[in-house]
């Protein structure tokens, strides 16, 4: 197929298509089965091009990639939230005691004790890595799905439905390693 005949994907220019009412609701809020949004207006998921449900699928993995890539964020702070405080006041409790300085070096050595107490008992931070391979994760499917449309032949319509449909089992797949994770842990230890 070549590029004239389904010329998009995540880096090539928009297409000169008709613009998306104003008051279309994001793709997140229309009911797959009614095909209508919460507040009854008539927009219907197949009548939109085939480009605009592409565009809209694209963008719904995005924003759960880009999700993922702050939680990954968020949680290397949590981790070391209590851990940098504990390592820089043991390291000055010692300090301060070669100094003689013994109300400094007692004050610094609680701080350090209360934070590794704290992050003991309340451990932050511990999804990172799943956040980051989640991330990762939703990148090579949209590339695999960007590929796959370049290499197809056949009918827009035909093709992005059936692209689509053979990704959901690898997005369900990503959605399903998050919630493991994410409840596998106590309700203190997610960070």
């Amino acid at each position: 197929m070549s590029d004239k005949e389904f010329p998009w994907g995540p880096h090539a220019p928009p297409l000169s298509a008709p613009p998306a009412p104003a008051a279309a609701p994001p793709p997140h809020q229309l009911s797959p089965v009614m095909g209508t949004d919460p507040d009854s207006q008539h927009i219907r998921l197949f009548d939109q091009s085939p480009e605009q449900v592409w565009n809209a699928h694209l963008a719904e993995l995005e924003r759960w990639a880009e999700a993922n890539r702050k939680d990954a964020r968020n949680d290397t702070l949590a981790f070391w939230a209590l851990k940098v405080p504990a390592i820089v006041a043991s390291a000055s409790a010692g300090i301060c005691a070669h100094f003689e300085w013994t109300t400094v070096s007692v004050i610094s050595g609680a701080v350090a004790s209360v934070c590794v107490i704290v992050d003991g008992i309340l451990p932050r931070g511990m999804l990172r890595n799943t956040h980051l391979r989640a991330f990762h994760d939703l990148r090579i499917l949209t590339s695999r799905m960007t590929a796959q449309l370049r290499s197809s032949d056949g009918k827009p319509e035909v093709i992005v439905r059936k692209i689509i449909r053979e990704s959901e089992a690898e997005r369900e797949r990503i959605a399903a390693y998050i919630r493991d994770a994410e409840t596998a842990l106590k309700p203190g230890d997610k960070g």
